[in-house]
């Protein structure tokens, strides 16, 4: 089958459009940049650059397709989700973008048209189970949702078979939300907003993927894609505690969702739904029936370092930044001082090896003082890349610093040349203890947390996928 996919270069599309090629369909993807196009081309998609705002572009680029699948959003960053304007660009895509399809799928006699939708538009229902006779409760700022689906309808009354797919919250490595979400679990605060006792259905992105190449086949009309259990916003947080090895994260206070307005309240509702159709009407089934499976397993392909280093790590950062301290400031300030008497205690380890030269030891406090500022903000920060980059900042300079030193031990005493070693020694050593870390076990006591189903929780989704 030809498949035209709008959206080929998101969280989702990217995975989708393997899924298809994998399946043997050929695909057209749309690409925005020339470096989005080339990775298209390189996974066997032929990549097209189309104005989807434009009727006769996207009309040109669909024509020969049996299929086409719209997958395009523009879903603002978390931090930026709640200013004004934010969600103008998505709210478009999803209005224009979305109809401008439909019409050149017709026109292009296309037998199938493949909608991305959203589960978490559904009302609260407690610990209920929701399936999609429920109609959607959607707040007046996420109405474009519902034009989008529209735009699916009219494409099955004019004769083609339409299928829209409610997708739970998405996470997986690559994700930006998913990023935010970890990253937010790493300073031990939980990103689940509202409620730990409400229900939150997710869907991993490749399980996503998976269900657009099973919806090339299935009937028309409306499924839910989401994992087969949906965990309570506490479980949720307990497993991507357990996955970064801490022992809790802090839950905000429930009173604080309040200030987002109907922004937030959609996030927090309880929303237990079932995919059972969909499993019904396809075969389709999620690799990750929940996210006890599925957190662990991102956090360790996103190669980060269980919450039980950090002490390790602040630790090491703090050596480093305090020795930088000491370093920077003295040489940089007080040159003649740090000449003198440096390391102190009546020992001169810097007189020893040459003469004074005011300007070369103001630039190794300088130095220093470098070192300082990138070592206190990985400390602050605690992230992989800043800790990464503060380690290979102290080898770059460390390194032959101490090769030097242990050529040049000869105007040193006994105990002032081992305290040379040492010293410049754990320079080194200190470093690459932090690279290090960073290849640890993510999943630190996860083995057992994808075995970790309730028999209760067995029988309950058991119940909702056989009836």
């Amino acid at each position: 089958m030809k498949v035209f996919v709008a959206g080929a270069t998101g969280a989702i599309g990217k995975r989708a459009v393997r899924r298809l090629l994998e399946a043997g369909h050929e695909v057209t993807a749309v690409a925005r940049t020339a470096a989005k196009a080339t990775e298209l081309r390189r996974m066997g998609a032929f990549p097209v650059t189309v104005d989807l705002f434009d009727p006769a572009a996207v009309a040109a680029a669909v024509a020969g397709h049996d299929a086409v699948v719209n997958l395009a959003t523009k879903i603002p960053s978390p931090a930026r989700a709640a200013l004004p304007g934010s969600w103008n660009e998505n709210d478009r895509i999803r209005r224009e973008a979305s109809r401008n399809l439909v019409d050149a799928a017709l026109s292009a006699g296309a037998t199938r048209y493949i909608q991305e939708s959203i589960s978490f538009g559904y009302p609260d229902r407690g610990s209920e189970w929701i399936d999609e006779t429920v109609p959607p409760d959607i707040p007046a700022y996420a109405a474009s949702v519902l034009d989008a689906e529209a735009q699916a309808t009219r494409f099955a009354e004019s004769g083609g078979t339409a299928v829209v797919l409610r997708f739970g919250m998405f996470y997986g490595a690559g994700s930006a939300h998913t990023e935010f979400f970890v990253s937010t679990a790493q300073a031990g605060l939980s990103p689940f907003v509202g409620r730990t006792d409400a229900s939150m259905s997710f869907i991993h992105l490749d399980d996503a993927a998976e269900a657009v190449v099973a919806a090339l086949d299935a009937e028309g009309g409306i499924y839910n894609v989401v994992d087969d259990e949906p965990l309570t916003r506490g479980e949720h947080a307990r497993v991507l505690a357990r996955a970064l090895g801490r022992r809790r994260l802090l839950a905000g206070p429930t009173a604080a969702t309040r200030i987002g307005g109907a922004k937030v309240e959609m996030l927090t509702r309880s929303q237990r739904v079932s995919n059972a159709r969909f499993r019904e009407a396809t075969g389709w089934s999620p690799h990750f029936r929940s996210t006890r499976e599925g957190l662990p397993a991102v956090v360790a392909e996103m190669g980060l370092v269980p919450a039980h280093h950090d002490g390790l790590r602040r630790g090491i950062l703090a050596i480093l930044t305090l020795t930088a301290l000491q370093l920077g400031v003295w040489a940089a300030f007080a040159p003649r001082s740090f000449y003198d008497d440096f390391p102190g205690g009546g020992r001169a380890w810097v007189a020893a090896d040459g003469p004074y030269n005011e300007h070369l030891v103001r630039d190794f406090g300088s130095l220093n003082l470098a070192l300082l500022v990138i070592t206190a903000v990985a400390l602050w920060k605690l992230t992989p890349l800043l800790v990464r980059t503060a380690a290979a900042a102290w080898l770059v300079y460390s390194v032959p610093h101490f090769v030097y030193h242990l050529r040049h031990l000869e105007p040193y005493d006994t105990f002032d040349a081992v305290a040379n070693v040492i010293t410049l020694g754990l320079t080194v050593a200190l470093p690459i203890v932090l690279l290090a870390l960073r290849s640890a076990p993510a999943d630190a006591a996860g083995s057992d947390a994808a075995d970790g189903r309730s028999e209760a929780a067995d029988e309950a989704v058991a119940a909702v996928h056989g009836s």
